[in-house]
């Protein structure tokens, strides 16, 4: 299974913002991970309005976690940003031609094994996760599209 860059963005958002108590901006996020301040908008944006992320504007405002961070499941910010998992065709939600459909036995096994893996990154939470991960140490070769 492949994820989207979208996806492993709003990992390291997550991650980095758990890392501190302190506020952050989309320019520290951007600056300090490598990235392009329009996919940290993009991607803060969306994880504020699933309410992962609190954001206010103004002096003292910022970005900030807005729920602990064991209660953050790896899986469920995967499922969320990701605009589909469908490894074959037949999973994806636009229309498809298949000589096997309606009948297929493969698009059962293929679901099955999306949501093995997102399970299993279930059993990650960003509190899991940020325990054996150093802190972020800003990205000095640009930023990555």
């Amino acid at each position: 299974m492949r994820l989207s860059q979208a996806s492993d963005f709003a990992l390291r958002i997550l991650m980095a913002t758990g890392q501190t108590g302190e506020p952050q901006t989309v320019d520290k996020l951007a600056a300090a991970l490598g990235l392009a301040k329009s996919h940290v908008m993009k991607i803060v944006a969306q994880l504020a309005k699933a309410n992962y992320l609190d954001t206010t504007r103004g002096r003292g405002g910022g970005i900030r976690l807005a729920r602990s961070p064991e209660d953050i499941r790896i899986g469920d910010v995967v499922r969320l940003i990701e605009p589909d998992l469908g490894v074959v065709a037949c999973l994806k939600p636009e229309a498809t031609s298949c000589a096997f459909l309606p009948r297929c036995a493969l698009k059962g096994a293929m679901a099955q094994a999306s949501e093995a893996f997102l399970d299993s990154l279930n059993r990650q939470t960003l509190a899991s996760i940020l325990v054996g991960t150093q802190l972020a140490v800003p990205v000095e070769s640009g930023n990555l599209d």
